[in-house]
């Protein structure tokens, strides 16, 4: 999978440059958005574990992205994006029977928890684009790769929930919290899809409504071997639009 996540990186860098080459008459034409990401990083679907939903909270995560727009005709065209952004959420829930690793044996862990997941990555992307209504909607889907650059993920246990094997349980550890990183179990690279659209009130000034979804998982092999689970992106983002002449 790096191999192809290396090609499509390489790809997406050096059209651009091809593709300004080629057609002077349909010059590469960029805009820029700034905004934030609203979303998760999580299981899909919801596992059986998780029995209540307490708080589910999005932190603020700016978003930047450069794009570049190559016109094949008035309505068609190729675009390229480049990203830099944050992805990060918290929620606190109720687990049964979770799976956790204490001091390499698998137990079970039942009780509350809360999880806190941030992540920053560069990224690029190339899409298909379409024009609407004179150039004032530019709608526009295809394939992303980040690449991480930081991250904090944190899950802490409620003390007075209880671990388990097969025949006995007790409880995890009353009266405290106990905290455990899982910063080194998150992938370095990431393959998605992107679907966007970019609506002009006037000829330069824009609104940019966006929606990416993980096609691989956020997280290593290992951590779904520990947990039996596997964490999947999928945020949305809104921000403003410039686009130059």
């Amino acid at each position: 999978m790096k191999k192809y996540l290396i090609i499509l990186a390489i790809f997406i860098t050096i059209v651009p440059v091809l593709a300004q080459n080629k057609d002077q008459k349909n010059p590469l034409r960029w805009r820029i958005s700034m905004g934030l990401n609203f979303g998760a990083t999580s299981p899909i679907p919801t596992p059986k574990e998780i029995t209540k939903v307490y708080v589910w909270y999005p932190n603020i995560n700016p978003s930047f992205s450069l794009m570049g727009v190559q016109n094949f005709n008035e309505k068609d065209g190729l675009g390229f994006i480049f990203t830099m952004e944050k992805k990060s959420f918290g929620a606190t829930t109720n687990v049964e029977k979770l799976s956790i690793n204490v001091e390499g044996e698998k137990m079970f862990f039942s009780g509350d928890q809360n999880t806190s997941f941030d992540a920053r990555y560069v990224g690029s992307a190339i899409v298909y684009t379409r024009n609407f209504l004179d150039n004032k909607i530019n709608v526009y889907t295809g394939l992303s790769v980040n690449f991480l650059i930081g991250s904090d993920f944190i899950i802490k246990l409620d003390g007075d929930g209880t671990i388990s094997n097969e025949t006995d349980s007790s409880p995890l550890n009353s009266g405290t919290i106990v905290k455990r990183t899982f910063n080194d179990y998150i992938n370095p690279t990431e393959l998605g899809f992107v679907i966007g659209s970019d609506f002009f009130f006037t000829k330069n000034l824009g609104v940019t409504l966006r929606f990416n979804a993980g096609l691989t998982n956020a997280t290593k092999e290992e951590f779904t071997n520990m947990t039996g689970q596997s964490l999947r992106s999928l945020y949305g983002f809104l921000g403003l639009n410039y686009r130059f002449n």
